[in-house]
């Protein structure tokens, strides 16, 4: 019986070494693995609170964003109350966007004509196709995935980059920083990021 039960203790403490080891994987692994989850989204929607800055002036907005993979991206401002509603269109293939409603320009955020709205468009392309310089985890206990993405051909702190937050349980992208020249430009704190797999 003593024998039975210490091969029972022997196999249970074994099974838990291979889930652990598992469960070890590197920031690098999680990013390659958070980038097929994202490749193989149909869509998201998420509620998005962005800060722009250029130089001493700092601009809030929120927006309503419906990512999707086939059809339009529909991006639709809901703060500040003067000019909530304006949405914004974009088409697979397309780099335009089209306006309802009333203008929103806050200018261009580096020169490839990166603004505080296509900024959710390029974050997501990022996510899918992006250079990963750096995967890291981050948060007290480890829980958040961050990587760092920008141009393999430049230097660091040259050009934009992007810097990443997701939970790493459920891959949901928590938060974007957009930086240029080494100056943050953007900051975005996403909330109930919610997926829609593809059929």
């Amino acid at each position: 019986m003593r024998k039975a039960l210490s091969c029972v203790l022997m196999i249970t403490l074994l099974l838990s070494g291979c889930r652990a080891g598992s469960a070890g994987e590197t920031p690098e692994e999680a990013a390659l693995a958070l980038r097929e989850a994202y490749q193989a989204m149909a869509g998201w929607s998420a509620g998005v609170d962005i800060s722009v800055c250029y130089s001493e002036a700092v601009f809030d907005f929120s927006l309503d964003a419906q990512w999707s993979r086939e059809g339009e991206t529909v991006l639709t401002v809901t703060a500040p109350e003067l000019v909530a509603g304006i949405t914004a269109r974009v088409a697979p293939g397309e780099t335009v966007l089209e306006y309802d409603g009333a203008g929103l320009s806050l200018g261009l955020l580096d020169g490839s004509g990166l603004t505080p709205v296509s900024a959710v468009t390029a974050i997501m392309a990022q996510i899918e196709q992006g250079y990963m310089a750096k995967c890291a985890w981050a948060g007290e206990n480890g829980e958040l995935l961050q990587i760092s993405f920008q141009d393999p051909e430049r230097e660091p702190n040259t050009g934009t980059q992007f810097l990443l937050t997701f939970d790493r349980a459920s891959q949901a992208l928590l938060s974007a920083e957009v930086s240029t020249a080494g100056e943050t430009v953007l900051t975005a704190q996403i909330k109930n990021f919610t997926a829609s797999p593809q059929e």
